[in-house]
């Protein structure tokens, strides 16, 4: 290669460009992480609800002070789910929050607008939460975000994994646990 092709490769690889050795063909790049609810400056968005730690339910606003209300003394929750189209607002329950990569989801409170409550109990094949960094901030102490942050990267980078079936515990333990662990000991 010339000096000149391998100035203009490191000049387009600096401004962002994917050019790489061969003219006009794309170099294949990493995954990107997802993004904080820009809203609320904290938060997983999904399918237009946003998932926050309890301990930032705070950015939610009024309508989670208000279902948090109607819940039953004592019910402590980890996660807060706010459907912004409906207005419902769920209190999740994730014992391994903190200590789990992927978190598992137990026990729910949802609370109508209307202050109606539907209480869901932990599935036998539980859902989980991939992302967990999302729902809290940069600072928070609980985890270790950045590690968090590599955890995302390293199974987006996975391929053949089914996006739809990620959420739940089974899936995640056969099809993509198994293959994080093999690649994290080679």
């Amino acid at each position: 290669m010339s000096a000149t092709r391998a100035d203009t490769v490191s000049r387009d690889k600096e401004n962002g460009g994917e050019k790489g050795l061969m003219e006009g063909a794309k170099m294949k790049t990493g995954p990107k992480l997802p993004k904080r609810s820009k809203r609320h400056g904290v938060g997983k968005k999904i399918g237009g609800a946003v998932y926050v730690h309890r301990q930032y339910e705070g950015v939610l606003g009024q309508r989670v002070l208000e279902a948090k209300a109607h819940l039953p003394e004592g019910f402590e929750y980890t996660v807060v789910k706010l459907s912004e189209r409906t207005g419902i607002v769920s209190f999740i329950v994730s014992r391994d929050f903190d200590t789990n990569p992927e978190p598992t989801v137990c026990d729910s409170i949802s609370v109508t607008p209307d202050g109606t409550i539907c209480r869901r109990m932990q599935r036998p094949d539980p859902w989980i939460y991939h992302h967990k960094w999302l729902f809290v901030a940069d600072d928070y102490r609980g985890f270790d975000v950045e590690e968090s942050k590599r955890r995302s990267l390293a199974w987006m980078s996975l391929e053949d994994v089914d996006r739809h079936r990620i959420g739940r515990r089974s899936y995640w333990a056969h099809h993509v646990l198994k293959r994080l662990d093999r690649d994290r000991q080679s």
